[in-house]
């Protein structure tokens, strides 16, 4: 029985520097990962600027940013596809929680139909929860039913319907 005892023993002595090294090599990860992050910062920034954008407002953007590489890809995407300004993209791009969906959706409306407002479909697609679903609503409804896209915008988003008759599930009794 001591014999075992002996070999467990031996077993946890040589643990311990393996455990040791592999301690000491997580910091180093841990510390080595932020400048990954902060080149996003700047590659963030430096985009923005050539795009036309001040320094300031770039940087203030991008240092907000949680995704600093969605943002500058969402507006730059959107800059490119219409007659939208950086700034108008920006603003859109910061306030959408899916920027890439975001950028998406204008790029699709934009490819499959004739629009005589960029900044409509922008709004439109800035609004929608769901921009990708909404880009194909625009589009389907303005091509099956030969609509204008200012007024599949409206259909697709009817932002004005509000349910007046619903139910309770629940009474109240007191």
């Amino acid at each position: 029985m001591v014999h075992f005892l002996a070999s467990a023993t031996r077993r946890q002595c040589l643990a311990i520097p393996f455990a040791l090294v592999a301690g000491l090599a997580t910091p180093m990860v841990l510390l080595s990962a932020p400048s990954a992050v902060a080149n996003d910062y700047e590659a963030c920034a430096n985009s923005l600027i050539e795009a036309g954008l001040d320094g300031a407002a770039a940087a203030a953007a991008c240092g907000k940013a949680l995704n600093p590489a969605d943002l500058s890809s969402c507006t730059l995407d959107v800059t490119g596809i219409g007659d939208i300004n950086v700034e108008q993209a920006l603003v859109a791009c910061q306030s959408d929680r899916r920027p890439k969906e975001l950028a998406t959706c204008v790029s699709d409306i934009h490819q499959s139909l004739e629009v005589a407002s960029s900044t409509a479909v922008l709004n439109g697609c800035r609004r929608s929860v769901l921009p990708l679903r909404f880009s194909d609503c625009v589009v389907g409804v303005a091509t099956a039913a030969e609509l204008a896209v200012v007024n599949s915008l409206l259909q697709c988003s009817a932002a004005g319907y509000v349910p007046t008759d619903v139910a309770p599930t629940f009474i109240f009794a007191r």
